[in-house]
Order: C-alpha cells, then structure tokens, then sequence
C-alpha cells in the first residue's frame, strides 16, 4: 500500500555507554579547583589525562591530609572509571569531613558503576536533598546527575516506586535528557502505569530517534494497555532504529491504517522512506505528520531536509 493511500481530508530519544547516564563534575582546572563531567564530556587525550592523573597522586603523595587533594583525585579516577580507586579516596575524605558533599556524589555514582546500587542510595539521597532547593537547580550539573543515579539504583534495586521522585527530578532538570526520560517510562512500566510510561518513552525518542530500548518498552507497554495499532508504530521505529528500513515501513504503514491520526507514525514513516533515499514519500509522510501535528518536531526537521534534496 502507497503511503499517499492512507491520508484522507480528515487525517491529514558510554554510556559504560555515557557512563550510564550523567557523569560528575567538575573539570580539573587546578588541582585546586573544581571540575566538572558532562554527561557526554569529550574525554581528554590519553597523554594529557595521564599527566594530569600523575599529578594529581602525587599531590596527594605529598600532602596525605589535604580533603581537597583527595577529592580531586577521587574525581579524576572517576573521569577514568576507576571506580574502586575512587571510593578509597573519597571514603577517606569522608571519615574526616562527614559533609563533604563531594564525597556523597562521588560515593553514590561510583558505586551505582560498580553494580552496588543498595551502597548508592543513602550519598545519593544526601546529595539531592542537600541541594535540591538551589534557586536554579537546572544549572546544577552534579545534582542531576545525582538524582539520576538515585533513581536509576531504586531500579536495579526492584523499587520502581521510589525511583519516580528521583527520576522525575531529573527530567525536571534536564529536559533533553532521553535517559532519565527513558528510566522514568520503566519505572512507570513497572508500575502498570502504561499512560505515563508511554509518554515518557515518546518523550525520550523525541530527542534520540533511534532509541531502540525506548521503542522496544514503548511496544510492551502499548500492548499491555491493548493498544496494539499503536504497538506496531513502536515496533516499526524498533526496526528503523535497527537499519531495517523496509520493515519500519510495514510496520508503520500497519500503525497508519489501525491509527490514521497519529503524528509520530508519519514522521516514522518519513524517516524510513528517507533512509531509503524515497524522498517524494518522504515528503509526503512528513507533511502528513505536520498537517496533523504541526509540533511534531521530527516532522518538521525533516520536511526541510527532503525539501531541500528534492529541490537542489
């Protein structure tokens, strides 16, 4: 069936992978100073990151009572996932400065990378309240990734329901994040709270179009809702995200018949054909997409990139 057949007048989101999520903070300036990880942070070159590291144990060499040194270091051996090496340093400055706020992150994302999310809850936990009533917690880079972790060791712990607080903060803080967006739609899954979880799966894919995990928990939780048509767009994005472009569009063209008002299916549908180089279908879904939600923003997108091939 061709895609221009299904409209009608009516119808018309390392990770380790990004070290699994958000790294700490703090980019060494000084050994001093404090330096902060992104969450998907260029990693420094392997000559300048190991001078730097040397440095930085030999600091600590020199003056073993300095709470500022070790954290620098612990910091720094997280940069490298030295997880291990990292606690040691960071449990020492902690056995003299209980408060040090540094530690509890370091502490808590070390040990979420180190399979011990039960060791992560309590600096976790610490860090965010400590912090979470800042006037601009958006800007905080350290305190999202702390209620990411939080949230994402309440999962591996089997507690869905405290992982939500958490991981909604994340989202609040970040709203571009498509991981903490993703972890949310299973804590919600897991909940057989399909409403939310999907929301928060398409949420995700917004921003990562080819987020195979999120459309395979997407396809799961439409199905156990009993929504099937849409079951198969999440099934059909599954397949684009895997390079199986032909049965995206099967699938796809499937979703269109049983939903024909459904944006994102079009815009799939787009993406699939574009992958295919069929940039007149192309256009066609996308206008589709965007004639039935001019907000679709992958529609939009690429609507200007197909025009722009098909014209030049």
């Amino acid at each position: 069936m061709s895609i221009k057949g299904l409209f009608s007048d009516t119808h018309q989101l390392t990770r380790i992978t990004i070290l699994a999520g958000i790294l700490l903070v703090l980019a060494v300036i000084s050994f001093s100073g404090y330096y902060y990880y992104d969450r998907y942070y260029i990693e420094p070159q392997p000559d300048t990151q190991e001078v730097t590291l040397a440095h930085a144990e030999q600091a600590v060499r020199d003056d073993p009572q300095s709470p500022e040194k070790r954290m620098v270091l612990a910091e720094l051996y997280m940069l490298n996932q030295r997880y291990a090496d990292a606690l040691t340093q960071a449990n020492q400055v902690l056995a003299t400065q209980p408060d040090n706020q540094r530690a509890w992150l370091v502490i808590g994302i070390a040990s979420a990378n180190t399979g011990k999310p039960a060791d992560a809850i309590e600096p976790l936990a610490r860090f965010v309240d400590a912090r979470k009533d800042e006037e601009m917690p958006g800007l905080d880079k350290s305190l999202h990734a702390a209620a990411y972790y939080l949230g994402d060791s309440f999962l591996q712990l089997g507690k869905p329901q405290d992982a939500i607080a958490p991981l909604t903060q994340a989202v609040d803080w970040s709203q571009t994040d498509a991981d903490a967006m993703y972890k949310l739609g299973m804590a919600y899954s897991a909940l057989q709270e399909y409403p939310q979880a999907v929301y928060m799966f398409h949420k995700a894919t917004t921003f990562v179009p080819d987020f195979l995990e999120a459309y395979d928990a997407m396809a799961i939780a439409y199905d156990a809702g009993s929504q099937s048509g849409y079951g198969d767009y999440a099934r059909g994005m599954s397949a684009f995200s895997k390079k199986d472009y032909q049965a995206a569009i099967d699938l796809l063209l499937k979703s269109a018949q049983a939903q024909p008002g459904f944006a994102p299916t079009f815009a799939g549908l787009g993406l699939g054909y574009e992958a295919l180089g069929n940039l007149e279908d192309a256009k066609a879904s996308y206008q589709e997409a965007v004639k039935i939600d001019p907000t679709n923003f992958t529609a939009s997108r690429g609507l200007e990139r197909v025009e722009i091939l098909i014209n030049k």
